[in-house]
């Protein structure tokens, strides 16, 4: 099997505080996208050769996150140290097509600016609690990519900003894989491994569907 390069790409988890703790902005992709159509996703997209301004790879994401949350939804984010919080990195498995590595940052809504759909790539736009938008989605309401999911379950452990921030700051990152094995009686099962080094760190996983990994709904 050829294996599709993953291209680098960058999102942002957009916070605001509400009554609840906190929400984040999810925007779903229009039905006519070649990758994730109909899905609900964080702001994002592909890093380009002029984000990388320097030797530092990181700094070439987070130019990209500003980039693409400017473009996608109208909002300025800051580019100063603290501004963007890179939380989790994940990695289309092996056998899609059209394969992505994306860093995941948090950034605070800036309060006097709005978020809106501002590309033909998406239809709609929603804040939400990350609790309800769980809820949603088991409702199967909300249509979600795995890594988007689990992004969402780990931010419903946390009760407001503060404590999401200080956790991605201690939080030991690695390139996250979902890979399918097979189970000691044959069945199909999945593992989330390290991209770089084949390690588990997930076991144990269910089948995700096909749509959780390509969008597809089928």
């Amino acid at each position: 099997m050829l294996i599709a390069d993953a291209r680098p790409a960058a999102t942002v988890i957009l916070m605001r505080e509400a009554a609840t703790g906190f929400e984040t902005f999810l925007m779903r992709r229009s039905t006519t996208m070649r990758f994730a159509p109909g899905m609900y996703v964080f702001p994002g997209g592909r890093v380009d050769d002029d984000d990388f301004t320097d030797d530092d790879e990181l700094s070439g994401y987070m130019n990209c996150a500003v980039r693409e949350v400017q473009e996608e939804t109208g909002v300025v984010l800051g580019k100063r140290p603290g501004d963007l919080v890179f939380a989790d990195h994940w990695v289309t498995p092996e056998f899609v097509p059209e394969r992505y590595s994306a860093r995941f940052f948090l950034a605070k809504m800036p309060v006097e600016q709005t978020a809106t759909s501002m590309s033909t790539e998406t239809d709609l736009v929603i804040w939400i609690s990350p609790a309800d938008a769980l809820v949603e989605t088991a409702a199967g309401r909300l249509p979600l990519l795995l890594p988007t999911l689990m992004v969402l379950q780990w931010l419903a452990e946390h009760d407001n900003e503060q404590d999401l921030v200080a956790a991605a700051r201690s939080r030991e990152i690695k390139p996250k894989l979902p890979r399918p094995s097979k189970s000691v009686d044959g069945t199909e099962v999945w593992a989330i491994v390290d991209a770089d080094t084949g390690e588990i760190l997930i076991e144990n996983q269910p089948a995700p569907k096909l749509s959780e990994l390509t969008g597809l709904h089928r």
